[in-house]
């Protein structure tokens, strides 16, 4: 399911109730840096970005960044993939399986 052509997770209750999709550090490669991106799910298609917020759910010494991109209608349990468009660099593919 996941490999470097793509991201995939498990939407947890918290994504779905603030509307986002988590992504974790070591992915944010996958997707453009600084700058807004097409992503569809064949119904809708926004340009999003990838967004943070500072967190020290670790503890206050260990303070960090979660990231995201904000999507609404994620039911806790959907899995997620994205993939990079074929035909264009800035377009990402969002599938529910």
């Amino acid at each position: 399911m996941k490999s470097k052509k793509s991201y995939s997770r498990k939407i947890s209750a918290n994504e779905s109730e603030k509307g986002y999709i988590f992504v974790i550090k070591n992915k944010l490669t996958f997707f453009p840096g600084n700058s807004s991106f097409e992503l569809s799910d064949g119904q809708i298609s926004k340009q999003v970005m990838i967004k943070s917020y500072s967190c020290i759910c670790r503890g206050p010494a260990l303070p960090h960044e979660h990231y995201y991109i904000p999507w609404d209608g994620l039911e806790a349990g959907d899995i997620v993939e994205i993939k990079r468009s074929d035909s264009d660099q800035d377009k990402y593919l969002l599938k529910f399986i």
